[in-house]
């Protein structure tokens, strides 16, 4: 049920989304599988935009720390395509470096929005309240079981990923003041 749920939010999210640098979503659907042995299953599928260059995580383990130019180049990449998902009424709630892809021509492109809702929360209110994501990257609001603005843990994240893009490590574990001491200090 899970996965089925996260094939839907993927869908859902990137039905809105067209933009240069967001993996774009081609077609999706379900076919049935047959197996020799098992009676049909419907199985669903998505093609998804070819993004050739890797992982910006793989990008920065194998290259290093980026230089403030490069850094800036993709962060105002990433920034750009998060404004308009937000405008467009979609909030990403996982973005990390394993989550931005490269094009061939090593333009970024968000991905892996299985754990994307609507911006305006599921009640309609601007809050959401499901506890998800990726720790490292997740904001306060999110480790203390809050509620919170969709948008604004993607900031969050986005910082994390600048921080993480120009020394080539994360700032902290967790954004948790009591359980990180490196959190502690900011």
């Amino acid at each position: 049920p899970d996965a089925i749920e996260a094939v839907q939010a993927e869908i859902e999210a990137l039905q809105k989304l067209k933009h240069a640098n967001i993996v774009n979503l081609i077609e999706y659907g379900q076919d049935m599988k047959t197996s020799s042995k098992k009676a049909p299953k419907k199985q669903n599928y998505l093609v998804l935009e070819l993004a050739t260059g890797g992982e910006l995580f793989d990008f920065i383990a194998e290259t290093g720390a980026f230089s403030e130019p490069v850094a800036r180049f993709y962060f105002k990449q990433m920034a750009t395509a998060l404004d308009y998902m937000h405008k467009n009424g979609v909030t990403h709630r996982d973005l990390k470096p394993d989550n931005i892809m490269m094009s061939a021509d090593f333009q970024v492109k968000i991905a892996d929005f299985g754990f994307a809702a609507p911006i305006q929360g599921r009640d309609g209110s601007g809050m959401l309240a499901t506890q998800l994501g990726t720790p490292s990257y997740m904001a306060p609001e999110i480790i203390y079981g809050r509620k919170y603005e969709g948008s604004q843990v993607d900031i969050f994240a986005l910082a994390i990923i600048l921080f993480i893009m120009s020394v080539q490590r994360p700032p902290y574990n967790s954004a948790h003041p009591e359980q990180d001491p490196h959190y502690q200090l900011i």
